[in-house]
């Protein structure tokens, strides 16, 4: 269409040969001729059209073309930088006739300048152009987040990610510091942290449902170029992450790699007062190839300019090191540095008194301050690939001496590790489940668990579990848990190792198997359940895992989604995907769900194609932390012949609050 005030110049100027030709040879005298007649045609937009629209609304476009006696009308054109420019109703109209103008459906950063030009169909020199500015819902994610994720590619290969971004609020990530672990071409650990400073390249895009993505580049001079992460909107304090794509800068170029994490609002300030006091923490991944979980506390000193801080009496160190537990008494000591303008901090950590090897004996972590509770953990030195998380113990830090300590009903989930094929190929384990501990060393709840590479399903009510201190590290607030169930054939024996943070707050804890049969690792977190009524009802926010027996790849997903139990269907949502390390975006899932039991546990059946599921539909059980938040895990992975699924799930959901409309916006919307 840009091409036609061109053609028509160009047929202008031949005619004006042509004529000259026929005039040759001419006995009349020439004469200038008289100038044709003035157009009177022209166009104009009425009424003016907007000068901003939201990426979900529509906007009436109306061009009026005066004096056109052939009434031909107006024809339409998008131009924009991107390419991605949105659409129009109708690409001609008549005069005073509107066509409506579309978004695009995402944006590269938060906003985006379309322009708008009408042509009048009579006389294409005559034309009308604006500019509409695109905005998105940006503004709902503003100011300095903790990031943290894990993620695995094709190879099995494992990169962790954890960091503050300072997002600017319009699509912009203004500044941060991270640090990535990975593997590179050489099989090397590669620890490469980015310190104050972040790529222009960095954006991200969140829509009007709360699911938008985001892209980090290091300005570093490492192996990698940027990282892409789909995001799901919970609040302006957090929001949930499925990693999506990898781009290096050596051989590899762009690589797949399917994971998930967080991203939590940082309130710590660098005025507030240096770290200080018992943290429980909990680390995981991999050392040497082998899946390694370390959990423990440590106790930082109040002394300033203490080069070594970290107290040695009250500080403890456990280990599930490829089966291999080593959780005997193993003190800590070394050092933590003051946090940096990120809130980044180091710790150096040295294991002393081993009775049997610990590995490594020495470790370096790079912490990341959310607020005066929260510290996100990785790795630092390249040694190892582990990453996860610190909870201060507060005022409670040393007064835990007896099991009255640990009371009351917990909800936890894991995602961990399937050690029965072997420490070198490892699969996945799931496990979430309500727990009451009695205040007198005993436990009752229920639990599921799902072994991929045992082919075990295994769902049971716990009685007769038992907890209680470990006798000479009882003022860490460090209890064994046992819980015990039966599975085809042979009894199944778990035991958690619990790091507590007082009464009231999540505990920490290593997993491990009991049985020679069914081994397995992994870290995890149990949050105190709310008082009933424990109901599920509303919009959440969600994020989920799973794992293929036969395909042996790794599936993530973050969405939303609404319970309603008088709807049809009662649960209902959209999820981005990243299955089989292709990421899909706005894939509608459904499902249905009983009523929660008293101790907040019910059933469920998710129904998608296999671009959201593995396999679909698929049975679980949803475990309630609270009317808004509750783990969620497949229970149909295998039945007692080992067959079934085989295909482990495990999520996590939140509530979701929609997010709110820039300031002075009134577009019409569209429906979600």
């Amino acid at each position: 269409m840009t091409d036609k005030p061109w053609i028509l110049l160009l047929l202008s100027v031949t005619m004006i040969f042509v004529l000259a030709g026929c005039n040759s040879g001419s006995t009349f005298s020439e004469q200038n001729p008289p100038p044709p007649p003035g157009s009177t045609l022209s166009i104009t937009f009425s009424p003016a059209p907007a000068a901003s629209v939201l990426v979900n609304a529509t906007t009436p476009v109306t061009a009026v073309v005066n004096n056109d006696p052939t009434n031909a009308g107006v024809e339409w054109l998008l131009s924009c930088a991107s390419g991605n420019c949105g659409s129009l109703s109708l690409p001609h109209t008549s005069s005073g006739q509107a066509t409506v103008y579309t978004p695009p459906s995402t944006l590269t950063g938060n906003t985006e300048i379309v322009n708008i030009a009408g042509y009048a169909s009579a006389d294409q020199f005559k034309n009308v152009l604006t500019s509409i500015t695109v905005t998105a819902f940006g503004n709902n994610l503003s100011g300095p987040y903790v990031l943290a994720a894990q993620a695995v590619d094709s190879s099995s290969n494992l990169y962790q990610f954890a960091g503050v971004l300072v997002l600017d609020g319009n699509g912009g990530v203004s500044s941060g510091e991270q640090t990535i672990n990975y593997v590179n071409l050489s099989g090397a650990y590669v620890s490469e942290t980015d310190s104050g400073v972040i790529s222009q390249e960095c954006s991200y895009f969140l829509g009007p449902d709360g699911r938008g993505t985001m892209t980090v580049a290091p300005a570093n001079s490492g192996d990698i170029a940027s990282v892409t992460f789909g995001i799901i909107y919970l609040s302006p304090s957090q929001a949930l992450l499925v990693l999506t794509s990898i781009t290096f800068k050596d051989a590899r170029g762009a690589t797949g790699v399917s994971g998930t994490g967080t991203m939590d609002a940082q309130t710590w300030t660098s005025s507030a007062p240096a770290l200080s006091g018992g943290y429980a923490f909990v680390l995981s991944g991999v050392e040497s190839g082998s899946p390694n979980a370390i959990g423990g506390v440590f106790n930082i000193d109040s002394l300033p300019n203490n080069p070594d801080n970290i107290s040695g009496a009250g500080s403890v160190a456990d280990q599930n090191f490829a089966g291999t537990v080593i959780a005997d008494v193993r003190k800590l000591t070394g050092n933590a540095g003051n946090p940096d303008s990120f809130g980044g901090t180091m710790f150096n950590f040295n294991v002393v008194n081993p009775s049997t090897t610990f590995s490594p004996t020495t470790f370096q972590l790079t912490g990341y301050v959310v607020d005066g509770i929260r510290i996100k953990l990785i790795e630092s030195d390249a040694n190892n690939i582990v990453a996860g998380i610190a909870l201060g113990q507060g005022s409670a830090t040393g007064n835990f001496v007896d099991p009255t300590s640990f009371s009351g009903t917990y909800v936890f989930g894991v995602l961990g590790t399937d050690l029965a094929n072997s420490n070198t190929t490892p699969s996945t384990l799931t496990s979430a489940g309500v727990v009451t501990a009695d205040g007198q060393g005993d436990l009752t709840g229920q639990t599921n668990v799902v072994l991929v590479a045992a082919q075990a399903d295994i769902s049971f009510t716990l009685a007769g579990g038992s907890y209680g201190a470990s006798p000479d590290t009882a003022s860490t607030g460090r209890f064994f848990a046992s819980f015990h169930g039966q599975v085809p054939n042979q009894a199944f024996g778990a035991k958690f190792l619990f790091y507590l943070t007082g009464n009231g707050t999540p505990a920490l804890f290593l997993a491990f198997g009991e049985n020679a049969l069914y081994p397995f690792l992994g870290a995890g977190i149990a949050y105190p359940q709310s008082a009933p009524p424990l109901t599920f009802n509303g919009t959440y926010g969600l994020n989920f895992t799973q794992y293929s027996q036969s395909l042996f790849y790794e599936n993530d997903g973050t969405g939303w989604m609404t319970a309603n139990s008088t709807l049809s269907p009662p649960l209902s949502g959209i999820a981005d995907v990243n299955l089989a390390f292709t990421f899909t975006p706005d894939l509608p899932f459904s499902g249905t769900y009983s009523a929660p039991s008293s101790n907040g546990v019910f059933s469920a059946t998710l129904t998608g194609n296999n671009s959201v599921f593995d396999v679909s539909p698929f049975a679980g059980n949803f475990y309630i932390i609270d009317p808004g938040h509750g783990f969620w895990v497949e229970t149909d992975s295998f039945n007692s012949a080992g067959t079934g699924t085989g295909v482990a799930t495990f999520g996590y959901y939140a509530p979701q609050t929609a997010p709110q409309s820039p300031v002075g916006s009134s577009a019409k919307r569209r429906r979600r």
